[in-house]
């Protein structure tokens, strides 16, 4: 394996483990959907910037989902279907972990939860084709 191929499926397994943790804090009660949701927007950026790094390109140090996903989209233009869910999540990236959080609805949430899955299997999907 090259050490291109280990960064990415380092990128994919932590885009994972994010989503893991994302699912056994769903289980928890009362849920705390904003670390939750947090670790929604942590996968699906791992997992976007797991596509970037399979295609030999720079990894931006960016939490904006939405500028990830363009430029994903720019090198596949297949990732533009993901924009929405992109933008939908991109707020859960800092406004979970400051002063002045959002409040999050638990459909949201959950809405959220399947949709940072699908984002990575997608992405893999795309690595590993």
């Amino acid at each position: 394996m090259s050490k291109n191929n280990e960064a990415v499926q380092e990128w994919l397994k932590i885009a994972y483990d994010d989503y893991d943790t994302a699912v056994f804090l769903w289980n928890k009660k009362p849920r705390p959907l904003q670390i939750i949701c947090y670790h929604i927007s942590q996968s699906m950026e791992k997992s976007l910037k797991a596509f970037l790094c399979f295609r030999g390109q720079f990894v931006p140090r960016t939490h904006s989902l939405v500028f990830l996903c363009r430029t994903c989209a720019r090198l596949d233009s297949s990732f533009k279907t993901l924009l929405t869910i992109c933008a939908d999540a991109e707020i859960f990236s800092t406004h979970t972990r400051y002063p002045g959080r959002i409040e999050i609805e638990t459909a949201a949430a959950k809405q959220a939860l399947k949709n940072t899955l699908a984002l990575y299997n997608f992405a893999a999907n795309k690595i590993n084709s």
